[in-house]
């Protein structure tokens, strides 16, 4: 491995990597001459001697009230290195800690109505869009549910899917109408796959990593939000396996 490459990959930086360098060749010496052999301003090199004998890769002493400095043996890299390998295995159970309980957090809020409905969209189309792009929806709700819930913010809703490009895939009854599974198969960035079976309630469930919304379609539409990444990741995994199963719907071409 080149040596300036390795230094740099062991924490130091550029002008520090030179700098030490420059005290290993020369052996004892004044700033003078690292300024001389590295052609770097005084300032920087005073900075990176600094910091070397922080590390305690660097040592000075006084010549004629002078400060000479010098490198320290290079084992002293070994010492640093062992040092971090100390402290990460001191904090690494509290970090642990800290992403269990993370897991653990769970929050749940309940949206009425048309306003909750495409409130509840868009919090979904934006979490997906920084995590995988893809927003994944299972369930047994007839098309006619969907769009009367929607209404008029259907096309807000596509607009919005495109603006942050982000794909649906979704896992409809077989039984849904030829008209939906059409016009759904042709929308842009989308795939629709029917089961035949096990998709009997009136809901749909839409799934993020971060976030799981489940949709009752009454008198007035319930929507339940579940936040909690752990919970996130078992209805990923349950979408996987009906999506395996699923028959792909290709829509018919055109003539």
């Amino acid at each position: 491995m080149d040596i300036k490459h390795g230094l740099e990959k062991l924490g130091l930086n550029k002008n520090e990597t030179n700098v030490y360098l420059a005290l290993l060749h020369i052996g004892l010496t004044s700033a003078g001459a690292i300024i001389k052999k590295t052609k770097l301003h005084r300032v920087l090199v005073y900075a990176a001697l600094d910091h070397l004998i922080d590390l305690r890769l660097a040592s000075f002493v006084y010549r004629n009230n002078r400060k000479h400095f010098q490198a320290s043996d290079p084992s002293a890299l070994l010492d640093q290195v062992n040092i971090q390998v100390h402290i990460a295995q001191a904090i690494v159970p509290e970090l642990k800690h800290l992403q269990k309980q993370a897991s653990e957090n769970l929050e749940v809020k309940i949206l009425y109505g048309h306003n909750g409905f495409t409130t509840n969209l868009e919090q979904l189309v934006k979490i997906a869009a920084k995590r995988d792009k893809a927003l994944r929806i299972v369930g047994g709700a007839q098309a006619d549910y969907f769009y009367d819930a929607i209404g008029d913010w259907y096309e807000d809703y596509l607009g919005l899917l495109k603006k942050y490009r982000v794909q649906k895939l979704q896992i409809s009854p077989d039984t849904n109408s030829k008209a939906f599974k059409e016009k759904f198969a042709r929308e842009k960035n989308t795939q629709l796959k029917t089961l035949k079976h096990g998709l009997g309630s009136p809901t749909l469930t839409r799934i993020t990593p971060e976030m799981v919304s489940i949709e009752i379609y009454t008198k007035e539409i319930v929507i339940i939000q579940i936040y909690n990444e752990a919970v996130a990741q078992g209805y990923l995994d349950y979408f996987d396996l009906l999506w395996r199963q699923a028959k792909r719907y290709r829509p018919k071409v055109s003539q």
